[in-house]
């Protein structure tokens, strides 16, 4: 097995957390090391687009609403490693700026936008009990601590998926 020091990435993106009805809005992951879990809407930055730009293209990408209220409530950052189709185990370090966000509920379109490197399979709103850490990503953990007390976890966390 490679170590796994030379298969170090850094990602950071911009991710929204939405809540309505005591749910949540997340994205079903296709691609990456969340494949197979809910996550938060989001993603990394196209050229010259700022983080608020960033989080409005990538949530109407992913799910099809628009932002009617963004409010940035911090930063969260953890390692993942996990072993992609290559069977090589990767360490990724993930850093996410996290903004609590408002959308209608009525201007939602019927259809995603496909794209070529999609990582994610359409948007649910998925029951804030029915969250746990074998049908999430660190990403909606983070955001449920948030919703429950309020605040970020300073401490940065650590997930293993490895196959």
């Amino acid at each position: 097995m490679a170590d796994t020091r030379e298969n170090f990435y850094r990602h950071m993106g911009v991710y929204g957390v939405c809540v309505s009805d005591n749910s949540i809005l997340v994205i079903r992951k296709i691609l990456g090391p969340y494949t197979g879990k809910y996550d938060l809407p989001g993603g990394r930055l196209e050229k010259m687009e700022s983080l608020e730009q960033g989080i409005t293209r990538e949530l109407r990408e992913e799910t099809g609403y628009t932002i009617q209220k963004l409010e940035n409530i911090g930063i969260c950052d953890f390692s993942v490693v996990w072993t992609p189709q290559e069977n090589r185990v990767e360490n990724l370090h993930h850093i996410a700026i996290l903004y609590k966000i408002d959308v209608s509920l009525e201007e939602i379109t019927n259809t995603v936008e496909s794209f070529e490197g999609q990582d994610s399979n359409g948007a649910i709103w998925l029951a804030l009990n029915e969250v746990t850490t074998n049908n999430s990503s660190p990403l909606v953990l983070q955001a449920i601590e948030w919703i429950r007390s309020g605040t970020i976890p300073i401490v940065s966390g650590s997930f293993d998926y490895r196959i």
